[in-house]
């Protein structure tokens, strides 16, 4: 995985009326061969996208005053990680979902150490090789019918797990960016 690319690249940003901010984390741990990204699964009794795999983040708020401490405090209270365990290496492009909502990604390094959700919004931490992540029979295009509209959506496979929907399109970016990988 080439990060240097991603502080290359000038992140898209998108205003659209209406929605909600929010940012995430997309941590990746890179410390000898090992090269995995961190995941969690939240617990199935949230309100919105119970169930489901993403990365730490979540809601913007006020106190946050900028995009980056949103991502900082909710991957805190998510898995346990610490501002000053955190190095951040650039931003992707912001990518907006069906439930209203506009997320800003940034890419950062994690140690390599053991993460334990937060068990009102984690019902699990997943680390995942990016190498497995990349291999063919991991990725497919579905589509997605939300009222009126049908579309395309990346959807990837870990282990008994499904990554899609704007954690998947943010991963595309991200592994198109740092890999020989092309969806």
């Amino acid at each position: 995985m080439d990060t240097k690319k991603i502080t290359q690249i000038r992140a898209k940003e998108l205003i659209i009326e209406g929605n909600s901010r929010a940012a995430v984390v997309v941590p990746l741990i890179l410390e000898g061969k090992k090269e995995e990204i961190l995941f969690t699964k939240r617990t199935d009794w949230l309100e919105e996208h119970p169930g489901q795999v993403s990365f730490p983040g979540g809601r913007y708020e006020e106190k946050d005053r900028i995009l980056k401490r949103t991502a900082i405090r909710e991957a805190g209270e998510e898995i346990g990680i610490q501002v000053h365990e955190i190095e951040f290496i650039g931003r992707l492009d912001e990518c907006r979902t069906m439930t209203k909502y506009t997320i800003t990604p940034f890419i950062a390094q994690i140690p390599d150490r053991k993460y334990i959700g937060n068990v009102e919004e984690v019902a699990e931490v997943i680390r995942y090789p990016i190498e497995k992540l990349i291999e063919a029979d991991n990725f497919e295009w579905k589509e997605h019918t939300s009222g009126k509209e049908t579309i395309l959506l990346p959807h990837f496979y870990i282990g008994d797990n499904v990554i899609w929907g704007a954690t998947a399109r943010i991963l595309v970016q991200l592994l198109e960016i740092t890999t020989e990988w092309k969806c």
